[in-house]
């Protein structure tokens, strides 16, 4: 079906078809690791952890644990990458044998020297003292490497927004130099009327649309933003809401500027109703199948 057929649907036609065409996932291998970032993380403390290497294997490794810091007390930094913990100040409760409970924070980014006893208490009883000192059987550098791929993988649902960014981005660009268009990613509406003369209405000052798109031969500008929702939730109720809250104010621009919302994923067919109710408002709207069947070349042209 071409953009034309498809736009002059009804649109609960329009919303049926985008249904039936939506994709089972948009993860790219990149999607899985960044690898860059894994490597990154690791680096900062590759000092650090070859000097704990010292720690393994060690009998009386309680203290051992307790004169090394004591004589380096900035090895304590890298504790937080070795029990997989991205934040450095932890605030930790303990329960002894009567159940009472008390309360206690470690900061391992500004270390306390007065408590080096009481930071080795804590990597003892959260058992890293146990692992260097009978499973550990490598290089704490590798050992490390692997836990941050694994706190890695907490990103990957920031991933999938950038991954569709990217995605629309790539597909744009190769449109725009195919007709001469301009465009410009997480473009706000002051850098438009600056470079294009266009007005844009937005619904909350700071709004940067994913994508905007300008043809200078008709002085146009296409409004381009972009998710992926591989999972059903009340979120998709409210996304569903603001775009087209925004389609709206988009439309009340005195000058020629149309909205496109390329959105997809499993997660729309537990949204049926508001998605529908956006379907009466936004046009344009298109799964990654339909950018694959070239709408958004059509839409340019």
């Amino acid at each position: 079906m071409k953009l034309n057929d498809y736009t002059k649907l009804l649109s609960d036609e329009r919303l049926n078809i985008f249904l039936s065409t939506l994709s089972v996932t948009n993860r790219t291998p990149e999607y899985y690791v960044n690898w860059d970032k894994v490597e990154r993380e690791t680096k900062r403390f590759e000092l650090e952890l070859h000097t704990l290497n010292y720690l393994i294997g060690k009998e009386n490794i309680y203290d051992e644990a307790l004169d090394l810091f004591s004589k380096q007390p900035g090895l304590l930094q890298a504790i937080p990458s070795l029990i997989a913990s991205r934040d450095k100040v932890l605030d930790i409760l303990s329960i002894n044998e009567q159940d009472e409970m008390t309360f206690d924070q470690l900061n391992f980014s500004k270390i306390d020297i007065l408590r080096i006893q009481d930071y080795v208490d804590f990597i003892h009883q959260a058992g890293l003292l146990e692992f260097l000192q009978n499973k550990a059987n490598r290089s704490l550098v590798d050992y490390v490497y692997g836990v941050e791929a694994g706190l890695d993988s907490n990103a990957r649902k920031n991933r999938s927004g950038t991954t569709m960014e990217g995605l629309l981005e790539r597909h744009v660009a190769k449109i725009c130099q195919e007709y001469s268009l301009e465009f410009k990613p997480q473009a706000t509406a002051p850098y438009i009327k600056e470079n294009w003369g266009i007005n844009v209405p937005v619904d909350k000052s700071e709004r940067r649309f994913d994508v905007a798109v300008y043809s200078k031969e008709k002085n146009k500008l296409w409004l381009i933003e972009t998710n992926y929702y591989g999972g059903g939730g009340s979120k998709l109720k409210a996304v569903a809401g603001e775009f087209t809250e925004l389609s709206q104010f988009v439309a009340t621009s005195s000058d020629n500027v149309e909205f496109v919302w390329v959105t997809d994923g499993q997660g729309w067919k537990t949204a049926h109703l508001p998605l529908s109710e956006a379907f009466g408002y936004i046009t344009n709207v298109f799964n990654l199948y339909m950018l694959k069947q070239g709408y958004l070349f059509e839409l340019f042209q």
